[in-house]
């Protein structure tokens, strides 16, 4: 019994550096824009479903191999920040962030939701090519990241 335990214990310590390891490195302007766009793609993906809309079905199709480019940007920047396993990673990141858009858009009644989201409906089916990928770049500069931008020595010592 007490072996079952050691081993699930020292699993989920192992588990947890690896994961706390690779969120503890700077994310790279490239890394965070990949992550604005899978966020923004699981964000509407949730918001679809939850609407019965068909948006993101069409918006998958058209903007394919960006959203396939940035996956694989954000696999890479945890491997490199030496997780065993970045592809694991980056599919734990996106199931947290539906669940909080879930958890957030749940707060208020589905019709009432629906309708405040017409307009980001409307934006959505609007993005392609590199219109959305300067969207993306601009939920960057406006949106809290949920990782640590990595600053550029040079350009932090010549603001000051």
């Amino acid at each position: 019994m007490w072996f079952k335990r050691g081993v699930a214990t020292l699993a989920a310590f192992l588990l947890t550096a690896n994961t706390a390891f690779a969120a503890s490195s700077c994310f790279q302007k490239d890394a965070l824009e990949a992550w604005q766009a899978v966020r923004y793609m699981t964000q509407l993906m949730v918001l679809n479903d939850t609407c019965r809309v068909h948006v993101y079905e069409n918006f998958i199709k058209t903007n394919f191999a960006a959203l396939d480019t940035y996956h694989k940007e954000l696999v890479a920047h945890f491997r490199e920040a030496g997780d065993r396993h970045p592809e694991d990673t980056v599919d734990r990141y996106v199931t947290h962030a539906a669940n909080e858009v879930a958890e957030e858009d749940g707060q208020m009644p589905t019709a009432e939701l629906c309708a405040e989201k017409a307009s980001y409906f409307t934006n959505a089916q609007s993005l392609a090519g590199e219109k959305f990928r300067q969207f993306v770049a601009d939920l960057v500069t406006k949106q809290k990241s949920d990782f640590r931008p990595c600053v550029d020595q040079h350009t932090a010592a010549t603001a000051h």
